[in-house]
Order: C-alpha cells, then structure tokens, then sequence
C-alpha cells in the first residue's frame, strides 16, 4: 500500500494510551502536547518522553512508578501500512509537575523500551567458549527474553571462538562489551549494537554503509520557503556540525599512530604502527573516496606517516602464539586468544572516522528516518553560479548513514530531526597539500 500525504508534516494516530498496574487502558490523545522519540546508532534502546498538560486528573489515578506502560501507534496516512512506529514503552518516570491554573497540571511523562528496565534488574557474571554474535544471541533470548518480535533487524556472524567472560555486567552493558572486542571476517572491529523501528541488530558498519538509501534529501534555496514542505524529500533546515576536522583526526588516531601490547603471562612487549589504511581499507563504505586530507609536514611527512600522533597501551596475547612452550602444553588456547591489537586502536579510529562528517537535518515527519538506514544528500551551493555550471557540494553532498534520530510529534505537526555521518567522501579526489603552503608558512 503506498504512502499518500496531502501534507508532508500530518500524520494520524491510532492509539496512545497508558496501561495502568490495573490493566486500565487510559486513552491521552486529547491531553498530549507533544511526543519525543529517540533512536541511536550508539544507544541500545529507543527512548522518550511526552509532554500532557491534564485537567482530566489523571496523577491523581496512577503513580508512575515503572509499572505503567505506554502504547503508541502513529502513521503518517490512515490507510497506509508504510511510515509508521507501533511500539509498547515503559513508564519510568514523571518530571516537571507544574500548576496551569486551577485544574490543571502539565508534566513530562518519560519512557523507553521496557528491555532497558529489565537489564537493569539483573547481572551477568558468566563465561562463553563461542563467538562473540553467539554470545550476544543467548543474552538477547536468556537474559533479556527478547521477543521474536524485536529480532527482526540485522545480524551479522562474529569471527572468532573466543573465551568470553562478562565481569558482572547487566545484559545491555554486556552486549556492547561484547560489540566493542568482535570483528569481522577482515578483522575489523566495527561491529555496532543498537535498536531501531525494525528491532536490535547486531551488525557492523561495513554492512549498514552499504545498504542501499531510502531517501534522496535535497536541500536547495527554496527549502528556506516554509511554504514548500510538500515533498518529504525536501530538508527543512540543514545544520553542519562537523566537516573536516584535522586536529581531531591527528588526536584520536584516524591518521596514524601505535599500539603497544603487553602480555603478563609471556613478560612481552610488542609495538604496531597503524596507519589510516590499517582501518578504513578493511571495511566497505557508501563513497567513493575515503574522508581524509594528505597533509606534509615541516619534516617532509604526511599526516599518515606520523605514528606518534596517538598511541593505545593494551594488555596483549599475540606473542604466545609464537610461544614454544604454550604451542607444547596449552595449544587450543592459541585459537581464542583476544587479539586485543585488532579492535583497541582500530575501533576509536574508525567511530571518530565516522563522526568526523556529520550533518544535522530536520525533515517533514518520516518514521523510516531511523538509525542504521541510509540517505544520501544532494546539498547545493549557495553562491552564484555561471550558466550551465554544476552547482552541486561535493564537500556535503553523498551517502551518509543516520545514528540518530528525534521524531516530534506535536498537536498538529510531525518532524523528523536526523544526524547523518559518514566515513567516506563524494569528492571525486582525495584533498592533499603541497610543499609550498609549508614553504609560505615558514617564510612569512
């Protein structure tokens, strides 16, 4: 059934009650002011809040004290099956009571997915001989006794078996220290654990990057035109928090720098110099271009050149495997060693890679902006062009992938606020500097 709107920022909803702890279903459509929902690439669960201004007394029937639930079903179109969010949330918490007169009372009602609560009622203090997708499955289905409704989204195969021992971590906690060590079958560690509309996944960046879009944003002079939200396409307001920012890239290892790895058991040290390539090049982006400038240096070095730039200090197994001894009285345990070189450098370069170009939109209300899809955006420049010249921006412009996104909902209006990021670039060259800016620089 296809989505029909005759204005992109309607939408209708079919329920929003809150159940209360004597199964009372409580209908809040007419007392609600405005719906905030939250997804996250970097977040385990969706999260909320809802502003009620009450004349109906309904603090005086329910406590909120955790018990009470929250359905919602909205869709953009009454009759359409695309667009839309049904989801049943936890009560957690009541905020910002205030007096509006005599008889009535506005407040914030906060929720979140009733997983969250749960995993924080209990601790995890077990070990695994399996992979690390392995472990995370028996902690969604054990622990936090996951519906197969909610695992639905993307999974994706760890490699590796590994000794796992989860030091008495509540499951969430224990999933994303599971996320954090796992790689993939080109050992590298970006493996992310979020939930979004379709459910938790378990999956790496490589893989959403390369998913397909599921909208072409455009962002013109005639978006600045509130008159022209017609079309879901069109961006309300374009934000760029960051584009290129070099000393960030230097500080946090994306261009270069070095693990250093000590192991106790053989009384080692080892040392690795990791260069950009060393992260990106083992994972699949949505550009063609990686997100980097070649700079030179005084010394006549690139910034991917200098491995002192960032260093990681780790425990590390990697030189048993050349242990002589262990090779003669422990060899399996040479196979689930955690190869700590792997993800403990690698995996802050490559998340600071990531959020080194982000951009913020707000879009006309659109339940399908959420984490983990794609988008690609076709930003135009805002000066004055020569007849016929391209007047695309190609330092904005292209695929980018959302870790975040805010649907509000208010009485009449509903908008989508998404934070897009990417590793790559649309610039059909990689930016580099030459000998002269150094010589400029030195001479002035």
């Amino acid at each position: 059934m296809s989505l029909q709107t005759n204005k992109s920022t309607q939408f209708t909803i079919k329920e929003l009650s809150i159940i209360s702890k004597s199964n009372e279903v409580i209908d809040i459509r007419s007392i609600f002011d405005e719906i905030n929902i939250f997804d996250s690439l970097f977040l385990p669960v969706i999260s909320g809040n809802i502003l009620i201004t009450d004349s109906t007394g309904l603090t005086g029937k329910i406590v909120f004290d955790g018990s009470e639930s929250l359905l919602v079903n909205i869709v953009k179109d009454e009759n359409s099956d695309i667009a839309i969010i049904k989801k049943a949330f936890r009560i957690y918490k009541q905020s910002d009571k205030r007096n509006e007169g005599l008889n009535t009372q506005r407040y914030i009602l906060h929720f979140v997915s009733d997983e969250f609560l749960y995993s924080h009622q209990q601790k995890i203090n077990k070990s695994y001989e399996m992979s690390y997708r392995n472990v995370v499955d028996r902690i969604l289905i054990d622990f936090l006794k996951v519906p197969k409704s909610k695992l639905g989204g993307l999974y994706e195969d760890s490699i590796g078996i590994r000794q796992v021992v989860i030091p008495n971590l509540t499951p969430l906690d224990a999933i994303n220290f599971c996320a954090k060590k796992a790689v993939d079958i080109k050992n590298s560690p970006n493996f992310v654990f979020f939930e979004n509309l379709i459910g938790f996944n378990f999956c790496t960046l490589s893989t959403l990057l390369t998913q397909d879009t599921i909208l072409e944003i455009k962002f013109t002079a005639k978006n600045l035109d509130e008159n022209s939200l017609g079309d879901m396409s069109n961006a309300i307001k374009l934000d760029v928090i960051s584009q290129q920012d070099a000393l960030t890239q230097i500080t946090s290892g994306v261009n270069s720098g070095k693990f250093i790895g000590f192991d106790p058991l053989t009384g080692s040290i080892s040392s690795k110099n990791i260069s950009y390539a060393d992260h990106y090049d083992l994972m699949s982006h949505g550009n063609d271009n990686p997100n980097i400038s070649v700079l030179t240096n005084r010394d006549n070095k690139t910034n991917l050149e200098m491995n002192d730039s960032f260093k990681t200090v780790s425990i590390s197994g990697s030189s048993r495997k050349s242990s002589k001894y262990i090779q003669a009285n422990d060899p399996t345990s040479l196979s689930k060693i955690d190869d700590t070189e792997n993800y403990k450098f690698q995996r802050k370069a490559i998340l600071h890679n990531l959020m080194n170009r982000r951009v913020r939109l707000v879009m006309p209300g659109n339940f399908q902006l959420s984490s983990g899809f794609n988008v690609n955006l076709d930003a135009k420049r805002f000066a004055e062009q020569e007849i016929g010249g391209d007047n695309n921006d190609n330092t904005l412009s292209g695929k980018y992938i959302i870790i975040g996104s805010r649907q509000v909902i208010g009485f009449h209006k509903h908008e989508t606020f998404i934070e897009i990021a990417t590793t790559s670039s649309a610039l059909p060259f990689i930016p580099a500097s030459n000998p002269g800016q150094n010589q400029s620089i030195m001479g002035y």
